[in-house]
């Protein structure tokens, strides 16, 4: 039996063989500490896992709403009003989804046609493109570098519209770079997308709540009613509040196209778990001084990896200023040969390396649009990030020049 063509565009992920080979190194008993980690290591607040129990207890267990229970949806209108300063915005533009992933799928499969061009800023979170081909969208990547704080500039985004342009995503926070966009950056490329009245953006602000130093967040759909119009807000409670199993995300759009995606949710996944959306519930209506204190060592936490990293002259790397991820660059590192006579010529050879050499796994980042890269992430112990880091240090210190 032949599977469906629309799977040949679903690429493989280069690291599954070092998760793999990870998951069966610790079997074997060794110490193996990673960095690939895309979660939040800290429990879900007591008082949520708290909610959710009387939400079982009173119930919690059938079918809601496809859109998802009018409290949550009102309670997700009430955090963006305040948090974006918009004020229009109510439960009849909010869907919630299984996740943002689904949100995501959701706003794809509403918005584009066959031929549909998506500009997607590199380096990016790897599901983008994959769900831009899957709804039959074109993935049109735009690199930015370290020297760019990997930030689109106005100049670049004009550059890769076509007339067939539908959609920008812009993932702020980020993953994988740790980059935030400032107000003027954002405005900057509101006043392009604006010239162009068939593009809207996806704004991906999944990580908004953890932004450390003085940065602040700010999103491009803040800035007034026609920008709010041109986008979809991404987000959820995965990240900000320690939920990643819960599966909660949600979507806030025009009327127009939250109707749209909530006739696609409503004949695929239909709601999501209903005791999932009490648990979420309080997450946004109760006390929020377990998301500070998070954010808060999260901020620890990268400032050492920071100190830690600046050690080696063979990484460069901007500093991240949200999220849990840095995107240091090894360029200087490939082309070494390694003491057992390997020579590393990628991102790839040398993710294998360490967690050959230093029982340390970290992720490529060729699948996130940056080759000769790795992502870190700072989402573990203070303890686990030393050891880690220490390791990395003396296996880059063990490697030689060809011909040494």
């Amino acid at each position: 039996m032949q599977v469906a063509h629309r799977i040949r565009f679903v690429p493989n992920s280069p690291t599954l063989a070092i998760t793999a080979r990870a998951k069966q190194m610790v079997a074997e008993g060794k110490d193996v500490i990673s960095l690939s980690i895309g979660e939040p290591d800290f429990g879900t607040p007591p008082h949520i896992i708290e909610a959710a129990k009387k939400a079982l207890d009173a119930g919690a267990t059938r079918y809601t709403a496809a859109a998802g229970i009018i409290e949550l949806r009102k309670a997700v209108a009430n955090q963006i009003r305040a948090d974006y300063g918009i004020d229009n915005i109510t439960a009849e533009h909010v869907i919630i989804s299984s996740g943002a992933k689904h949100s995501l799928y959701n706003a794809m499969m509403a918005l584009l046609n066959p031929g549909d061009e998506v500009i997607i800023p590199a380096p990016y979170w790897v599901s983008y493109p994959v769900i831009v081909t899957l709804a039959s969208g074109i993935p049109v990547f735009v690199p930015t570098t370290l020297e760019e704080r990997f930030i689109l500039t106005p100049e670049k985004l004009r550059a890769a519209i076509t007339r067939r342009t539908r959609l920008l995503i812009l993932n702020n926070p980020s993953n994988p770079t740790g980059s935030v966009y400032n107000k003027k950056e954002l405005k900057a490329l509101l006043e392009v997308v604006l010239d162009y009245p068939n593009i809207m953006v996806i704004a991906d602000d999944i990580y908004r709540k953890l932004i450390y130093g003085n940065g602040k967040f700010a999103s491009i759909a803040s800035f007034g009613e026609e920008a709010r119009k041109r986008c979809i807000i991404i987000d959820g409670v995965s990240k900000a509040y320690a939920m990643t199993g819960w599966r909660i995300g949600f979507s806030i759009a025009r009327r127009q196209i939250t109707k749209a995606m909530a006739h696609i949710q409503s004949h695929t996944t239909s709601n999501p778990a209903a005791v999932s959306q009490m648990a979420a519930l309080e997450a946004l209506t109760g006390d929020q001084n377990p998301v500070e204190e998070m954010r808060q060592e999260f901020s620890n936490r990268r400032n050492n990896v920071i100190r830690l990293l600046d050690k080696l002259d063979s990484m460069e790397m901007h500093q991240p200023r949200g999220a849990f991820y840095v995107l240091p660059r090894i360029s200087k590192l490939l082309g070494k040969i390694t003491p057992s006579g390997e020579l590393l010529r990628t991102d790839m050879d040398f993710a294998t390396y360490l967690l050959e050499r230093s029982h340390v796994a970290v992720v490529p980042g060729t699948p996130f649009g940056a080759p000769s890269h790795i992502r870190l992430s700072y989402a573990l112990s203070m303890e686990k990030l030393e050891q880690a880091i220490n390791r990395i240090t003396e296996a880059v210190l063990d490697l030689r020049d060809p011909g040494v």
